[in-house]
């Protein structure tokens, strides 16, 4: 999860790139050459843009296992408008975003091309909840059973552990990124862009202003 803010060159760019390719008419969708770049040396992708491209994944990657993890439609439209809605929505970032090419830029125009996928950029429509049930269906309908797991909220590591065949873990079933966890490190990540944007200015106008103020000082 953290990747991609110390590669959005790679990240958040290709996979903005990538959804213009596939859902916008822009140029060739992606093929399996295209994704091996992206997803670069991981097994695993999760997450949005990833969950947009399960049809894709599943063409491509004859082997590879999808797994639907879902919720209330009530309770993801709660948990995005406790998070990333708010997040997208801030006056300081929509300016900011145009000032910082590295990371926040392009972070800002990958999630909102995959919300402008997921619902028309529609973000306080009650219709989001229908997209959110219709994607759901659309990837039950479309994996082969074998290849699918349906894994909801609490249903801990037996069935997950037994889909990819592999031990269920002594430990108990992790539960991080949650809205407080999100929140924190989303400030902490535009605190520091911040600061990092601040210092060039800061090196300039810290010894004019001394300057200026000792030039007072031996006036006076």
């Amino acid at each position: 999860m953290c990747e991609p803010i110390d590669d959005p060159s790679r990240m958040y760019n290709q996979w903005t790139e990538a959804m213009n390719c596939r859902f916008f008419g822009g140029n060739h969708p992606y093929d399996r050459k295209d994704f091996d770049k992206l997803r670069g040396p991981y097994d695993a992708l999760l997450d949005i843009p990833a969950c947009l491209f399960w049809d894709d994944f599943h063409k491509l990657y004859p082997d590879a296992k999808i797994i639907l993890t879902t919720r209330s439609a009530d309770s993801w439209f709660k948990s995005i408008h406790g998070t990333i809605i708010p997040w997208l929505e801030k006056p300081l970032l929509k300016v900011l975003q145009y000032f910082d090419s590295k990371r926040l830029g392009p972070e800002m125009r990958m999630v909102k091309t995959a919300y402008k996928v997921i619902c028309n950029n529609n973000y306080h429509s009650l219709e989001t909840m229908d997209r959110y049930l219709q994607h759901n269906d659309r990837v039950r309908n479309g994996v082969d059973p074998d290849r699918l797991l349906e894994l909801r909220l609490g249903d801990g590591w037996e069935p997950l552990c037994a889909f990819l065949g592999v031990p269920v873990p002594g430990k108990p079933y992790p539960r991080v990124n949650n809205t407080n966890e999100f929140n924190q490190g989303a400030e902490e990540a535009d605190a520091a862009m911040l600061t990092g944007m601040l210092k060039p200015w800061l090196a300039v106008f810290v010894p004019v202003i001394a300057a200026g103020l000792w030039f007072s000082f031996l006036k006076s």
